[in-house]
């Protein structure tokens, strides 16, 4: 077995969300008041075909990285759009979010290289059914579908991938609201663990992820720890959503998104190189009077 291992980070697929990630593939059922079932296949919003197309590549894009060695797959948080914001819901039963996030996950494990081990984080409980409960479900569904890979959900994940320690979850620091400033929270959150875990008696996390902000932003921080000089690396990762009204207000109309996801090559217990396969999108409507 290789001492060569890829980490994926991805997060914020909101599931279920017009402008959130969507599988072509995906068929829904729906009854009408006569109990007759019909399925149907959810057409595909303009920002939707971007963002799958640019999800396969991605996916590509890491098959060929590894070329062979094993995959890890974190996803960090709101697999799922949840019930809040309703005008932009794909579909309204809530099952739907599930059977949608389940086919968004599929081409991972029909790939040439599937993950081995990959686990699902729950993220705002809005956007989960309130306990994680979507991220379990889809879990569950997955560990069925694909019983010889080790699929899980969990909240906060503390995990050794060939020596380095990962600590990832859902909520942590934002990115910041000025260009000159973003990065600051996040360097101050990652500060503040590392000398949390020190006092605690522990060697920090050598990489830290969250999600939630849609916003790629990496932070190093070094410390002298025990008389070593030591790297910590901390990223807020991007996501594979746009924003609709709910975005624009909390965002104070931020106009460029990022979506993507985040590789690390990992041998012999080092981070030898980081890949971030990240895309920036406009959202501003250009004219010309």
């Amino acid at each position: 077995m290789s001492e060569r291992r890829i980490l994926v980070a991805l997060s914020d697929t909101h599931c279920g969300n017009q402008l959130g990630l969507l599988s072509p593939e995906t068929v829904l059922a729906r009854e009408d008041a006569e109990g007759n079932v019909e399925y149907w296949r959810p057409n595909l919003t303009r920002t939707q075909r971007y963002l799958w197309d640019l999800y396969l590549s991605h996916i590509d894009n890491i098959i060929e990285l590894a070329a062979g060695d094993d995959i890890i797959l974190l996803h960090c948080g709101d697999l799922t759009q949840g019930y809040k914001y309703p005008s932009l819901w794909v579909s309204g039963r809530m099952a739907d979010q599930v059977i949608m996030a389940e086919d968004v996950m599929v081409p991972w494990f029909e790939s040439s290289n599937p993950p081995s081990v990959t686990r699902l984080a729950r993220g705002t409980a809005s956007h989960n059914f309130e306990q994680g409960s979507s991220s379990e479900l889809v879990s569950h569904l997955l560990q069925h579908r694909y019983p010889d890979r080790d699929i899980s959900a969990l909240y906060h994940g503390l995990l050794d991938v060939g020596g380095v320690t990962v600590d990832y979850a859902h909520h942590g620091p934002g990115p910041g609201i000025r260009d000159w400033t973003k990065g600051n929270q996040v360097r101050y959150y990652l500060k503040n663990l590392i000398a949390t875990e020190w006092k605690q008696g522990r060697m920090p996390a050598r990489l830290v992820l969250r999600g939630h902000y849609h916003t790629f932003m990496p932070e190093t921080v070094y410390d002298r720890l025990d008389g070593q000089q030591c790297r910590f690396d901390m990223y807020l990762l991007p996501a594979y959503c746009a924003m609709g009204d709910h975005g624009h207000r909390a965002t104070r109309g931020a106009w460029l998104q990022d979506h993507g996801l985040v590789a690390f090559e990992i041998a012999y217990g080092h981070i030898v190189e980081t890949h971030d396969f990240v895309s920036h999108l406009d959202l501003r409507t250009e004219e010309a009077v």
